[in-house]
């Protein structure tokens, strides 16, 4: 992420996420159990046989065996394509899915720029509109997003300065539906690997056209990072990491406050 402004501090300040089915098997065991009756044994010489079968009787009945009772089995739900079969528009399309539903998460973040700076953080996204990265020391930049404009605000130096969020490439993350297309100028859409890559070109920042690209997972279509190179060559590169989708932000995270108390973290 990259926020351009003519304040020279602050451009400065910038750079520094079987089920186990159990089969159980009945057995049954049938027992057949013949027995003479103690009078019959106890007659002397022959045995009387039993009376003839009549021959009208026919063959022996039998029980006829119970219809199966019709046994109705849910369709499954067809199986989604994987990213990888997915045309670049469809591809586009479940992208835009996946960020719409995705309401809120926070992550820890790795921010690299052109000239090899690095810096990390933490970035918290209550959707839609509201936004904040904290900056972890020595860097002492927090940018808030309250859901019209973007505050960036720099303890070391006193200051804030306040942009629309319009004029921002932040505004892709924050929409109450998410349509790429509408926000930047896609240039392109492919599966490489293991990553989902989205590139397109954004006229609405600060100084002229910014160069974006987004990197999605290629399973889950979960955000993982972007890049922003601003129309003077300048590139930052945020990658996110232990992204938790789960637990909803405090909406206070993202108040930008009117008269800031600035603690000097030297």
């Amino acid at each position: 992420m990259i926020l351009t402004a003519n304040n020279p501090p602050l451009k400065q300040q910038m750079t520094d996420f079987k089920v186990y089915r159990r089969v159980i098997g009945g057995v049954l065991a049938g027992y057949l159990m013949a027995s003479l009756g103690a009078e019959a044994q106890s007659l002397p010489g022959k045995i009387p046989l039993p009376p003839r079968r009549p021959a009208d009787l026919g063959s022996s009945a039998t029980v006829p065996e119970a219809a199966p009772a019709a046994v109705q089995l849910a369709k499954p739900a067809p199986a989604k394509p994987a990213p990888s079969d997915l045309s670049p528009d469809e591809l586009l399309v479940a992208v835009n899915e996946q960020l719409t539903a995705l309401k809120q998460f926070s992550a820890k973040f790795s921010q690299i720029s052109s000239n090899g700076q690095q810096v990390t953080g933490k970035l918290t996204v209550l959707r839609p509109g509201r936004l904040r990265f904290d900056y972890n020391p020595p860097s002492a930049i927090t940018i808030i997003a309250d859901g019209s404009q973007v505050a960036v605000m720099d303890s070391r130096l006193g200051t804030q300065d306040v942009y629309s969020i319009g004029l921002t490439p932040l505004k892709f993350l924050l929409g109450s539906s998410i349509d790429l297309a509408r926000d930047f100028k896609i240039t392109e859409v492919g599966t490489e690997g293991d990553k989902v890559t989205v590139y397109g070109d954004d006229s609405s920042t600060f100084g002229g056209t910014s160069h974006v690209s987004l990197g999605f997972d290629a399973k889950t279509l979960l955000l993982k990072q972007w890049n922003v190179t601003d129309p003077q060559g300048y590139e930052v590169q945020v990658v996110l990491t232990n992204i938790d989708t789960r637990h909803e932000p405090d909406p206070m995270l993202f108040v930008i406050p009117v008269r800031p108390e600035l603690r000097n973290k030297n």
